[in-house]
């Protein structure tokens, strides 16, 4: 397979909102034999690492961008580098292609140096050493957030969830060092390490101080779990769109439906996405035929992804929703309302409607670049604005909100079990 041939679709979910994976790439692996940065000098043009970084962004980067805005900023960036001291050439070209990324002014897209890359790739393995919560950033907007990493979720039996960690607390420091303003990915690196190693995490819970010493393990992610609830209804609580997890929720609507279930409850609370071909999937399992997602990149015709494999069950479906739901979760749940296959409930989505590719850089680094949108059945972007439910369900001061909405479709199931609109008894019609 030629050095630019290995491409893997996914959505991109490392973008503020909850990291265990990242929500969705494309991802190139590019191979060049050159290594930067040798010499006793250091110049930004002379390396190759550089340079393809650059010609990604041109030739793949689908907003428009001033190329020498991005160029300078890099080159101002190294020289302030230099004027403080620092002379590695590898610490340079991780300067100058950080603010190369940061220059084009999109959350989405930026430089992972090598270790934020392995990151990444421990994600989509799906395992890796640390303490089994997701983080988002509790954003400083107009004086309402914090700037601080907040917990979307914690891992069963992790050492998180053993020492008391809960969803909403704010991580205010690790091992001492303070996470105000600092990225997300450092945050992470911060948290993750060797296994067997401790380490410190200080939290606020509302006005209550917290203190969490932990030990790292291995940390497994979980991407579906499965029950039948009040003995026939059928609970699909889906963490991640990971490789292979559309055949494991197809298998697990067989199994149940075997089972006698009469309906079904697609649980996409908090997940962030995963890979593009696994919410396809996933959305076939329900819809039998029709448009699933499209996009439509930088110089290329549009792509249709279509319903695949045939549908398993006809019974009703409710999908849970709320402000965690990104990417690939994003996909099924439009994909499901658009196509009229079932009922959304809770509340309204992230918003994450963009596509990424992830290219690897020589230097064990990568660029990650958004390179399209995407569009729901009905043609519509959801970038930036989320998709409503048809049943709202919110409570956010109550700490018992999870339970509520799950309560709430299990209501909205029975409705439509019993030939019933989503929220209340079947209008009687004058004849």
């Amino acid at each position: 397979m030629s050095g630019r041939g290995w491409t893997i679709v996914i959505l991109c979910v490392i973008l503020g909102i909850g990291v265990l994976v990242g929500a969705g790439y494309f991802v190139n692996k590019a191979l060049f034999s050159e290594k930067s940065g040798e010499g006793s000098s250091f110049s930004l043009e002379a390396s190759p690492v550089y340079n393809e970084a650059l010609y990604d962004i041109n030739q793949y980067y689908f907003k428009p961008f001033s190329e020498a805005k991005i160029t300078d900023a890099a080159e101002k960036a190294v020289k302030d580098a230099q004027k403080k001291g620092e002379t590695s050439p590898d610490k340079l070209l991780d300067v100058g292609l950080t603010a190369l990324g940061k220059a084009l002014d999109d959350e989405h897209s930026g430089y992972m140096n090598a270790s934020q890359n392995k990151r990444l790739t421990e994600d989509l393995s799906g395992s890796f050493y640390g303490v089994g919560f997701t983080l988002k950033v509790d954003k400083d907007k107009e004086g309402k957030g914090t700037d601080r990493p907040k917990v979307v979720s914690v891992i069963k039996d992790s050492p998180s969830d053993k020492a008391g960690v809960k969803k909403d607390d704010l991580i205010m420091s690790v091992d001492g060092k303070d996470t105000k303003g600092v990225p997300l990915d450092t945050v992470i690196l911060w948290i993750r390490g060797k296994n067997g190693t401790k380490v410190n995490i200080k939290a606020k819970r509302g006005d209550e101080s917290l203190d969490f010493n932990m030990v790292r393990e291995k940390i497994t992610i979980p991407d579906l779990e499965t029950e039948i609830v009040d003995g026939k209804y059928g609970v699909l609580r889906l963490f991640e769109f990971n490789s292979g997890v559309g055949q494991k929720v197809r298998d697990a609507v067989r199994d149940m439906q075997s089972k006698g279930v009469q309906g079904f409850i697609l649980d996409l609370r908090n997940d962030p996405g995963g890979l593009l071909d696994e919410a396809v999937k996933v959305s076939s399992v329900f819809i039998n035929d029709g448009v699933i997602v499209s996009y439509q990149t930088k110089g290329s015709p549009k792509v249709d992804e279509k319903a695949r494999g045939g549908a398993e069950t006809a019974l009703p479906l409710v999908v849970l929703t709320n402000g965690g739901s990104a990417s690939s979760s994003e996909i099924v749940a439009g994909a499901i309302k658009d196509h009229k296959r079932g009922t959304l409930v809770g509340t309204k989505t992230y918003g994450k409607g963009s596509v990424q590719k992830v290219y690897e850089l020589d230097n064990d680094g990568a660029m990650k670049l958004t390179i399209s949108l995407y569009y729901l059945p009905n043609g519509e972007s959801i970038d930036g604005t989320g998709i409503e439910p048809d049943v709202m369900v919110e409570a956010k001061d109550d700490p018992n909100e999870d339970q509520i909405q799950l309560d709430r479709a299990k209501q909205v199931l029975q409705n439509l079990i019993d030939g019933k609109p989503p929220t209340g008894v079947l209008l009687q019609l004058a004849a």
